[in-house]
């Protein structure tokens, strides 16, 4: 048995696994579950992009095909329920007909195992034989489907062939396949046709601008931003985020100005020589000199920050990746986050991409710093207040934090500088979910994700009684451990990326030196200091390409340092200084970490403790 057979095999046993865990019986008759017309309308709008695109772009192309067969093409979306379907009335009628009416789930619980249904469990394209079939109902047809990514990755849909099993299993398969990479294709070309390049490639001559080929899309500075799967097939490597000259081994000047109508070849990271052609964007990004630039120069449309999910936020570095990968597993139940790691590393940033990624996304996400809020006030902004409740309170009132978030997600930053008498109200929320304002004896239910973030290491901070240990194992279902900017393999796309936000979508260009020197600073600011920086090379450079010369002074006195100290040296030298000054130094060093005092602990070589009485008697505590 061919290991293709065996991975066959394999897929309809766990399927039928899974109907026997569902209380499926072979001799059960399919269970007819529809959307109803509010959510039906609902799951349309959401799709009409996939079904369009479907329907005027890829079957026109198919449909001398399917004419002499008797066969039915199937789109249904990411939940199972069917979009839309096309074929001979005449093979829908020996059908059950109520499965194939638009708005009808053909999830496996439902109707067993079946093409549509066995393709989303797995996310791969799957055969189903007459006999395949779990419910013996269904046993009249045979079936292929594929599911449908789109620019992202991210399941969209699935397209099904269902025939009366005259059709050769493999002519059926092979044409979802190619049916399916047609549509994903459509998806990125419809995105990102306007203003980026496109590369369509395969392995030879006479078929590289087929339904089946490669595509890879990249901007002006030659940034692939998105490429089918086939493309990362053909090369053997995961395109996003890679530069097209190491992708192509052709420098983006010379593929910029290939001509689109001729075919050209290339190694680069595949094995093999491959054979393409150029699309250019349909509209020119044209430069103009600085002082005759226009206020409106060509765009490119970044995902706003706001609105990032956690696979925007995967740019190649192996730590982020794991912590992505933990959190996607987990982003639409309710075991509690906690995110941890340096002050500037992107927590809240992070935090807010699971919110978008999760069910929640359509609610409210509210954070709240624990340590910018006065620990007088920290009690009534969680949990709100009545007209009245204290000396200066609104005569409104106030909902709180915890109830604006009802629904949706809550992040604590910085929790580990949360007083402990709000921490016992805090566990009392989570466990009873319910809130009770300041001054008030009526309760509101609340349903609420919460996150919670720190730059500290809560156990320690649980050993030193200063962090309730109930309340620490309510909130710690996961912790996940973003690495510092300094320790990421992943500069120069992350560079690439807040240039792009910054900048609001204009081209901007980084010189080879200031890349290599990204990858070699330390950055003790993390990601914010990075986007300072990046903010005053933009201002510098007017938004042309950044040289060492648009870069801030303290950027080069930091790496200045690095350079000439070994790190012991440099460790010392630093904990000689500060210690012997700490009235002058600790103002800035207070400023630089952000309030960070394990860091500045760290760097002073004394205890928090010796921290805090510093600052107290500086007034900045």
């Amino acid at each position: 048995m061919s290991d293709l057979a065996h991975t066959h095999k394999a897929v309809i046993e766990a399927s039928w696994q899974r109907c026997r865990s569902f209380g499926l019986n072979p001799k059960s008759a399919p269970s007819i579950v529809q959307l109803n017309r509010g959510d039906w309308q609902d799951a349309q709008d959401k799709s009409k992009e996939l079904i369009v695109t479907t329907q005027e772009q890829v079957l026109p192309f198919y449909e001398n095909i399917l004419v002499n067969s008797n066969s039915l093409v199937l789109l249904a979306d990411r939940d199972g329920n069917l979009l839309s379907r096309w074929g001979r009335p005449g093979f829908v009628n020996q059908m059950e007909s109520h499965l194939f009416e638009p708005g009808t789930s053909w999830q496996e619980r439902f109707n067993g195992t079946n093409a549509v249904g066995t393709a989303l469990q797995t996310g791969q394209s799957v055969v189903v034989g007459r006999d395949e079939h779990y419910l013996i109902a269904n046993r009249y047809m045979a079936a292929s489907a594929a599911p449908i990514y789109n620019c992202e990755r991210e399941l969209v849909g699935v397209l099904n062939i269902s025939s009366d099993a005259y059709l050769p299993t493999s002519h059926v398969d092979g044409m979802v396949k190619v049916m399916t990479q047609s549509v994903e294709n459509q998806l990125i070309m419809a995105t990102y046709r306007h203003q980026h390049y496109m590369l369509v490639f395969n392995t030879g001559v006479d078929n590289h601008t087929s339904q089946w080929a490669g595509l890879v899309v990249f901007d002006a500075a030659g940034q692939v931003v998105a490429a089918n799967r086939r493309a990362d097939l053909l090369v053997g490597h995961t395109l996003v985020g890679l530069n097209i000259e190491a992708v192509t081994g052709i420098a983006m000047l010379q593929l910029s100005a290939h001509p689109e109508n001729q075919t050209l070849s290339f190694v680069g990271l595949s094995n093999y020589r491959l054979f393409g052609t150029i699309k250019r964007p349909m509209e020119t990004v044209i430069r103009a000199p600085v002082a005759a630039r226009a206020p409106a120069s060509p765009k490119v449309q970044p995902v706003s920050p706001q609105k990032k999910g956690l696979h925007q936020l995967d740019l190649g570095d192996p730590k982020m990746q794991k912590a992505i990968k933990q959190a996607l597993s987990v982003v639409n139940s309710d075991i509690p986050l906690v995110i941890q790691g340096e002050t500037g590393v992107g927590k809240e940033v992070f935090a807010k991409a699971v919110h978008t990624s999760s069910d929640r996304a359509g609610a409210k996400f509210v954070a709240v710093n624990c340590a910018a809020i006065p620990s007088e006030l920290v009690e009534s902004e969680l949990f709100g207040y009545v007209k009245g409740a204290f000396t200066g309170a609104s005569n409104k009132g106030s909902m709180g934090y915890i109830r604006q978030a009802d629904g949706g997600t809550l992040l604590l930053d910085e929790i580990g500088d949360m007083p402990l008498r709000v921490q016992a109200r805090l566990l009392r929320v989570l466990q009873e979910k319910t809130v009770t304002p300041l001054g008030s004896t009526e309760s509101y239910p609340v349903d609420f994700r919460v996150i919670c973030a720190t730059h500290q290491p809560l156990r320690q901070a649980v050993a030193e009684k200063r962090f309730r240990d109930d309340l620490y194992y309510r909130i710690n279902g996961l912790t996940l451990f973003l690495p510092a900017l300094r320790e990421r393999k992943d500069i120069p796309s992350l560079v690439q990326t807040l240039l792009s936000e910054l900048a609001s979508g204009t081209s901007v260009a980084i010189s080879s030196d200031v890349q290599a020197l990204f990858v070699r600073h330390t950055w003790p600011g993390n990601i914010r200091q990075l986007q300072n920086v990046l903010r005053v090379a933009l201002a510098l450079s007017a938004q042309r390409t950044v040289y060492k010369q648009h870069l801030p002074d303290d950027f080069f006195l930091d790496l200045d340092q690095n350079a000439v100290l070994p790190v012991k040296e440099k460790r010392e030298h630093t904990l000689s200084n500060v210690q012997s000054h700490w009235r002058e130094s600790l103002p800035s060093l207070y400023s630089s970490t952000d309030g960070n005092i394990t860091r500045i602990a760290e760097i002073s070589g004394v205890s928090r403790n010796t921290v805090y009485k510093r600052l107290r008697s500086l007034g900045l505590k």
